[in-house]
């Protein structure tokens, strides 16, 4: 059971609209009515004379004709951050992965992924997502590459909507599955009929993730990239050469325009060794990039992102997963990227407050979600979070976008907002009466697939020194 959606009044806030036409407003009043955003406009203290009165102790927000004030004072308001690729199933498997001998993440995932049971895919994803909420993403694009059959997408679409947040579903095939071995294509086809729009509150939408011609032969991905163009499906793909190919100076895109396999429906992820050649093809089909910095830079090398956006591509950022040590600090994320951009290419391309538009108004775009949400525009979908900026490590400040990504974070988030329902308040989570915390059942579940991999002597607890703490499986991703 969801928080229900509530008529909110965010008043006298710093808003960073990410909107052309509406802009900043260092005072604003952001009306939100049914879950969508009703009007964006200056403060008015004569319409809401209480609005900044603190409350006592106790006290609920103020409401006023049904509309509960959230005071904004000394607060900055965002677009919910959007995330765009983030393998929701192996979030189970943080604190497993690590740096010591045998606990690399290919090693652990390809050791672990067959013990998935059924509860396990849906608590891994609500694990995630719970940080997703904790760190301002009010939408996931679940990049889901280990489907071992509709169950296992059940529950990852359950978990998603269960959650409420917005995001994508894309479907992939089982872990380590064999190159020979394509999607359940068949109930790809299904899923619509399942999950009609009317069990996806207009929050969900699919995807099918694929190998691709370097991973796969031609019958198997030929066939992957038409049935999804038949049934419209968005397709996303890794683009990780470099992982397998010691001095991979390519990632090949050049072949994928070729046979026509790039477009406008189609995010590639990564490509952390494009050559020029390869950025070129990615400008030339409009197809969509999306990054992960954090990831990237441990496992692949720097990300491209200054080259990307100057060449035009369409970027994109993303948490990748949980599993490696990462965390949906996405303020920290973007503190890294600016530094490490300003140190590798000294290009002014990449600033603050373009990192903010690539991880809201920018990932919309790439999920194909502009009119829905990614700005703080009236009409769209209220999907906002806001930061205390009267913080200590926000005090004093200048431009607020500079001092967000600079300074900024994840515990400054004081509340988000997704698709209208308050999911985060005063830096807490809000939990459904009754809805069992996320976070507990899913340490429970980690500890029973560990406990089920032992059985099966997939797995072991790693020992200082130990090279064989996981039995390796086979090169994929």
């Amino acid at each position: 059971m969801l928080p229900k959606r509530t008529d909110l009044l965010i008043s006298g806030t710093y808003l960073i609209s990410m909107d052309p036409d509406v802009g900043d407003l260092p005072c604003a009043d952001v009306l939100i009515g049914d879950g969508r955003i009703v009007d964006v406009r200056p403060h008015d203290p004569v319409a809401h004379p209480d609005a900044h009165q603190p409350a006592a102790p106790g006290r609920r927000p103020a409401d006023h004709g049904g509309v509960t004030v959230i005071d904004g004072t000394g607060t900055v308001t965002l677009p919910g951050f959007v995330d765009t690729h983030w393998h929701l199933w192996n979030s189970l498997l943080r604190g497993t992965v690590g740096d010591r001998p045998g606990t690399d993440y290919f090693t652990v995932k390809r050791a672990l992924a067959p013990h998935f049971e059924l509860d396990d895919f849906y608590w891994a994803a609500r694990l995630g997502l719970a940080e997703a909420v904790s760190g301002g993403i009010t939408t996931v694009h679940n990049f889901d590459h280990n489907v071992r059959g509709p169950e296992d997408a059940d529950a990852n679409i359950r978990a998603h909507l269960d959650s409420g947040l917005r995001g994508r579903f894309s479907y992939g095939p089982p872990d380590s599955a064999a190159p020979d071995s394509p999607n359940d294509l068949d109930d790809l086809a299904a899923l619509r009929a399942r999950w009609p729009a009317a069990r996806l509150d207009g929050r969900l939408d699919f995807g099918i993730a694929v190998r691709g011609p370097y991973r796969t032969p031609p019958e198997v991905y030929e066939r992957e990239w038409a049935t999804a163009r038949s049934l419209g499906l968005p397709i996303t793909m890794h683009c990780d050469r470099c992982l397998r190919e010691e001095g991979c100076r390519s990632c090949g895109l050049t072949r994928l325009e070729e046979l026509g396999l790039l477009g406008e429906d189609v995010q590639v992820i990564h490509a952390v060794h494009a050559g020029e050649q390869d950025i070129r093809a990615l400008a030339r089909t409009r197809t969509r990039v999306s990054l992960s910095p954090m990831t990237e830079m441990r496992t692949m090398g720097f990300p491209l992102l200054t080259e990307l956006l100057d060449a035009g591509v369409r970027v994109s950022l993303s948490l990748d997963t949980l599993a490696m040590p990462t965390s949906a600090d996405i303020l920290g994320h973007l503190r890294a990227i600016v530094s490490v951009e300003a140190a590798r290419t000294g290009s002014a391309t990449v600033t603050p407050r373009r990192l903010l538009r690539l991880a809201t108004l920018d990932g919309a775009h790439d999920l194909g979600l502009q009119d829905v949400t990614g700005s703080v525009t009236p009409g769209k979908r209220a999907d906002l979070v806001i930061l205390r900026s009267t913080d200590i490590n926000l005090t004093p400040s200048g431009d607020p976008a500079e001092a967000l990504v600079y300074t900024g974070q994840i515990d400054n988030i004081d509340t988000v907002i997704a698709d209208g329902r308050v999911l985060k308040r005063h830096g807490r989570r809000v939990l459904a009466d009754d809805e069992p915390d996320p976070v507990a059942l899913a340490a429970a579940h980690r500890d029973a697939l560990l406990r089920r991999a032992a059985a099966a002597g997939d797995w072991r607890p790693p020992a200082a020194g130990d090279t064989t703490a996981a039995r390796e499986t086979g090169p994929d991703r």
